[in-house]
């Protein structure tokens, strides 16, 4: 049976070879089977076996190693690390610019607080000199002469010039704004006589007083009690 069989399967082969051999005889003898055949056929079929070939021989992109990645990481590490120094850096120079701008500035104040103190006290040095000038001529005029001076003036001003005079002469001045004027229309010397004898007293109830020292004093005294009211009361003078 099996002989039988393995018969059966040679013959058929075999057959199938001479179908084939005869086939290929056939197109060759017809012209249909030549070199030229066969080399288009090859070309139809070899670009897709090339690619095919390229395709499968195409690298694969490799995976990054270990090291790689730590020194991917290590470089980024020191990018922060350069990032966190300039941004360090930077900052430290801005506050000592910074710091460099508010003390000019506190220069600058105590510069323009000492040339203000030296201004004020040129103005009051200027002013005593001016009033001692001044009282300097009043007490080269004769008596009528410095009233009528004394006249142009306030009567605070009046009483700064007299107070440092000499008590004689403070006398002889009292004594001239209480003198009738002479000559002149009568309703005229009667007003100027009446605003003399009214500024003399003034004056004399002033220095009586102590002024001008004395206004500057009280004022003083005010403020500071203002600022005792103003102040917080605190647990220790509950």
């Amino acid at each position: 049976m099996i002989r039988s069989f393995w018969v059966v399967l040679s013959v058929g082969c075999v057959t199938v070879m001479l179908s084939e051999a005869v086939g290929l005889a056939l197109l060759w003898s017809q012209g249909l089977l030549s070199t030229r055949r066969i080399r288009e056929v090859r070309e139809v079929f070899g670009p897709q076996e090339k690619e095919a070939v390229a395709f499968e021989a195409e690298p694969q992109p490799a995976q990054p190693s270990s090291q790689d990645v730590l020194r991917d990481r290590s470089l980024r590490v020191l990018s922060l690390t350069s990032l966190e120094t300039e941004a360090g850096l930077l900052k430290s120079m801005i506050e000592n610019e910074r710091n460099g701008l508010i003390a000019q500035r506190a220069d600058f104040q105590k510069e323009k607080a000492a040339f203000n103190s030296q201004l004020q006290q040129l103005a009051d040095k200027n002013v005593v000199e001016a009033r001692e000038q001044s009282r300097s001529v009043l007490l080269a005029l004769p008596a009528a002469d410095a009233v009528e001076r004394l006249m142009q003036l306030s009567v605070t001003e009046d009483v700064l010039l007299m107070r440092e005079m000499p008590e004689a002469k403070i006398a002889l001045l009292l004594k001239e704004f209480s003198t009738q004027p002479e000559g002149g229309d009568a309703a005229t010397a009667a007003r100027d006589s009446a605003a003399k004898i009214q500024r003399g007293k003034e004056i004399f109830e002033r220095i009586t007083k102590g002024e001008p020292r004395e206004s500057i004093i009280r004022s003083a005294l005010n403020n500071l009690q203002q600022i005792e009211a103003e102040r917080p009361v605190t647990s220790g003078n509950k």
